[in-house]
Parts: structure tokens; C-alpha cells; sequence
């Protein structure tokens, strides 16, 4: 049951879900594989390695473009619980 009775409320949430999970993909990207890439090993993807940091970066941008789906997605979601809150 939806509580609020308008929508700018859902579609303010779905911007800032957006902006977060792009955010968050990226920063759990790139940390785990810069600390990795500093302890001396190399990154790997698919059998393929990627050596410094040019394997943190394609890490960092594949975790970026799955967090950006991964909003896009809810945004999605909270800007049909908009729609469906429209005042009439």
C-alpha cells in the first residue's frame, strides 16, 4: 500500500537509487582490484590477464555499468510507484 499520496517524493528516491548504485558499483570496483593490483597480483578476467592498472580500470568500469543497470532498474521500479501515486 502506498503511503505517499504524490509522486515527487518516488521519483527524487529513484534519482538519488540511481546515483548510489552507480556510485557503489564503481567504489567496489576499484577498491578491492587497486588493493589486489598493490599486493602484487594480477587481475584476470575470463582466463585473460590483466596486468596493473589497466585491469583496475576495466574491473572498476564493469562494476560501474552493473551498478548503473542495477539503479536503472530500481529507478525504474520507484518511478512506477510514482505513477501509480499521482494525485487525481
Amino acid at each position: 500500500m502506498v503511503t505517499i499520496k504524490d509522486g515527487k517524493p518516488w521519483v527524487a528516491l529513484s534519482w538519488a537509487v540511481l546515483k548510489w548504485s552507480t556510485i557503489g558499483g564503481i567504489v567496489i570496483g576499484f577498491v578491492p582490484s587497486a588493493l589486489s593490483v598493490a599486493s602484487g597480483n594480477t587481475i584476470s578476467i575470463n582466463g585473460v590477464a590483466l596486468d596493473g592498472w589497466y585491469g583496475v580500470w576495466v574491473f572498476t568500469l564493469a562494476f560501474g555499468l552493473g551498478g548503473l543497470l542495477f539503479g536503472a532498474i530500481w529507478a525504474l521500479v520507484f518511478r512506477a510507484i510514482a505513477i501509480a501515486s499521482e494525485r487525481k
